[in-house]
């Protein structure tokens, strides 16, 4: 068929500005018809004076031009990364990793001091007085993916059963939190409630995250007089910031007091909280131990106001404190640690303080204010391995032999981070902080060949291989917030028992 035949067959094909014409024997010369304007838009085309083939076609069959479409199909331009596709600031998707790295996540591969206190130095410019609340998760479709407690929670829930990567994920959160914000304007305290389920067995748990200069309590829930400790000094923390806060906000009454602005101070001065400032119990049974960092106040005046942190509470299987098991030792004082909990869930957003939660059994804590309150949710499932993975990830530390054993059929740490306000879902995998800094050798350049079909896929690395005496990515971080803190002057907050 002809240029001009084509034309008047099909009114849609003359209104193309560009038109390939194939012509051969085998249909492999190729040239280009152009609109001729002069014309009108008649379609009538336009031949460069002299031309014959502007090219020749390679034969392929149709089977193998769609495998290299399809191959194409997911690149783009690298400015289409900043807003030439689907408007500003889009970012191309990509497939989720097996694993990720949270200090890879985090900008973080060699954690310094220096890197730290900038981090730490840029948060108080840019965001709200009073501290932030930003942790990175792990690996997103569009890069890392991150929850701002502050702006979009005030609470976080965490489902996931057994071998999902829920311990991990806890720990991750805490290092991300850490890494974000000073330990003068952020405080995490740890709890463990596997204990109240006799759960003893099950390993370290969230005590890997003491060094963290953040932390200022840990607990684990197999202690009934500690745990008693715990809720009511938690439950003296709330009232105490309410009393302070009065009639403001946590942010307000930060951003009057930097400002110093006119009636910023609340009426009543009540000095920030020291070790052992808590009620005192109705019982004599129950005794607080000395506490690290007490001081005095001189006199009977009371301090003057001044800046108190953010509090996350970081709550490993909170299921298990809900509805402990028959004998566990911690089932006496499991209530009184879920009320103090419940007391965060309902008025933490207004005094400043987040809990994180997550749990194994999601049908045990549907009813608790926990979960009503939570403005973000993750679910983390448990994912087969694709073929092309060869390295068999780790299960969680502290699960059982059964556990581990199903780790080697799915990959921990995949889940999806759900915000209920407005249905959104957005597919991540956890980034991990508890594995060994890799070996130097595997971070040198690869070179692997690139095959057509695998153009869409993420850049092709070297299987990490794990430092097995070497340091956890954990433990190099804690050891640099420690003299970044140092450095920075900013001590931690004084513990709650």
């Amino acid at each position: 068929m002809s240029y001009e035949s084509a034309c008047a067959a099909s009114a849609a094909f003359a209104s193309c500005e560009v038109a390939a014409l194939l012509s051969g024997d085998v249909a492999t010369g190729l040239q280009i018809v152009r609109r001729d304007a002069a014309t009108g838009g008649a379609g009538v085309p336009l031949w460069v004076a002299g031309a014959t083939t502007a090219a020749t076609v390679d034969a392929v069959s149709g089977a193998w031009a769609e495998r290299f479409a399809r191959a194409l199909a997911p690149l783009r331009p690298a400015a289409s990364a900043h807003g030439d596709e689907g408007g500003p600031g889009r970012q191309v998707s990509a497939p989720l990793p097996d694993s990720a790295r949270l200090l890879d996540e985090l900008g973080l591969a060699r954690a310094t001091p220096a890197s730290l206190m900038a981090r730490w130095a840029a948060a108080a410019d840019e965001v709200p007085a009073g501290g932030r609340a930003l942790a990175v998760l792990g690996a997103g479709p569009r890069g890392p993916v991150a929850v701002d407690l502050a702006a979009d929670g005030p609470h976080l829930l965490i489902d996931g059963g057994p071998g999902t990567g829920k311990t991990e994920l806890l720990r991750s959160l805490a290092a991300s939190l850490a890494a974000a914000e000073r330990p003068d304007r952020l405080e995490l305290v740890l709890l463990d409630g596997a204990g109240a389920s006799g759960g003893a067995e099950r390993g370290e748990g969230l005590r890997v995250c003491t060094d963290l200069p953040h932390v200022s309590t840990y607990l684990a829930a197999s202690d009934p007089v500690r745990m008693r400790e715990f809720a009511q000094a938690l439950s003296s923390e709330l009232k105490r910031r309410a009393e302070l806060l009065g009639r403001l906000d946590f942010v307000t009454w930060h951003t009057r007091l930097r400002e110093g602005a006119p009636g910023g101070a609340p009426a009543r001065v009540i000095a920030p909280r020291s070790p052992g400032d808590i009620d005192p119990p109705p019982s004599t049974t129950l005794r607080l131990r000395p506490q690290r960092g007490h001081q005095h106040d001189d006199g009977d005046q009371p301090a003057a106001p001044r800046p108190f942190p953010r509090l996350v509470v970081l709550v490993d299987d909170f299921d298990a404190l809900v509805a402990p098991a028959l004998g566990s030792p911690g089932r006496p004082a499991a209530g009184s640690v879920v009320r103090a909990l419940e007391a965060i869930a309902r008025d933490g957003a207004h005094l400043g303080v987040h809990l994180v939660a997550a749990s194994g059994r999601p049908d045990r804590t549907a009813d608790t204010a926990a979960v009503e309150r939570a403005g973000l949710r993750i679910v983390l499932e448990p994912r087969p391995l694709g073929p092309a993975s060869s390295e068999r990830p780790e299960a969680e530390p502290h699960t059982s032999d059964a556990s581990a054993e199903s780790g080697r059929e799915h990959a921990p740490g995949r889940g999806r981070l759900l915000r209920p306000d407005d249905g959104a879902a957005t597919p991540f995998q956890a980034g991990r902080v508890t594995g060994r800094i890799p070996r130097t050798a595997t971070q040198r350049p690869t070179v692997v060949p690139l095959e057509w079909e695998r153009m869409g896929d993420p850049p092709a690395r070297r299987p990490l291989r794990e430092l097995g005496n070497g340091p956890t990515d954990l433990a190099l971080l804690a050891s640099a917030l420690q003299r970044a803190a140092q450095s920075a002057d900013a001590p931690t907050a004084p513990a709650l028992i």
